[in-house]
């Protein structure tokens, strides 16, 4: 399965330039093993079950993440965050992956419009990366299990 991905790492430096925000793509495609996440083992069958799955990266290494319906998601600073669109069959693909940076609120707000007509989107938080060299190892991980992703 070809995939897509975009990555976004705002820089504390960089002066702000709309045309550089992720865009959505035509045909989007996950980025791990499992297309849609993986449950948490630990969690199925319980109520919290829903709210967390893991991706895989190209190392095999699982990240745990919060989900969140796109226009709930509370903006977390130096937090990983993945845009996830979901079909009306309950099917997920990522679309972009980004550290959220010490301004979380724009970069949130465009992920929320990314996913496509007719599908939903969920923010995926992992927040259990504790210095931003561990959150760009997060994303190159991620981004790495996507053969072509596009790179910002």
């Amino acid at each position: 399965m070809e995939a897509l991905l975009e990555v976004v790492s705002p820089s504390f430096n960089a002066s702000f330039d709309a045309e550089a925000w992720p865009q959505s793509a035509a045909s989007p495609a996950a980025f791990v093993a499992e297309p849609d996440g993986e449950p948490l083992a630990a969690l199925i069958g319980d109520t919290l079950s829903p709210r967390f799955c893991s991706w895989r990266g190209a190392s095999g290494r699982r990240y745990i993440v919060s989900v969140y319906d796109g226009n709930a998601c509370p903006p977390y600073c130096d937090a990983v965050v993945i845009a996830v669109a979901v079909s009306a069959e309950g099917r997920r693909r990522a679309l972009a992956v980004a550290d959220t940076g010490v301004f979380p609120e724009p970069l949130i707000a465009r992920l929320r419009s990314l996913a496509p007509a007719g599908e939903r989107t969920e923010l995926h938080l992992h927040l259990l990366a504790a210095s931003s060299a561990d959150r760009r190892a997060t994303l190159d991980d991620l981004a790495a299990a996507a053969p072509h992703a596009a790179r910002s």
